[in-house]
């Protein structure tokens, strides 16, 4: 049995990604594909304050409309927000 064609995404869609990801390197934000799970566990997606420095944790395996929808609402938060919920 074969599996599945893979489901690919719309060229609008991508175009669309690859500009929430330039807006996201123009406020020096870094966003990181990853497969988000360890040890059997998933994670979630999130940002986070390493050095100085702001980064957004994306599954890799999130649809493109996901991936937009996701970090477009880290973008949307303004970062005084985003770092008092990254120092609790």
């Amino acid at each position: 049995m074969t599996p599945p064609p893979k489901k690919t995404s719309s060229p609008a869609l991508e175009k669309q990604l690859l500009e929430i990801e330039n807006q996201a390197a123009e406020k020096n934000i870094h966003i990181h594909y990853d497969r988000l799970e360890a040890a059997g566990l998933k994670l979630k997606d999130g940002m986070c304050k390493l050095d100085g420095e702001y980064h957004i944790f994306v599954d890799r395996r999130k649809s493109v409309a996901d991936k937009i929808d996701i970090i477009q609402a880290f973008l949307d938060q303004p970062i005084s927000e985003i770092t008092e919920k990254v120092d609790e």
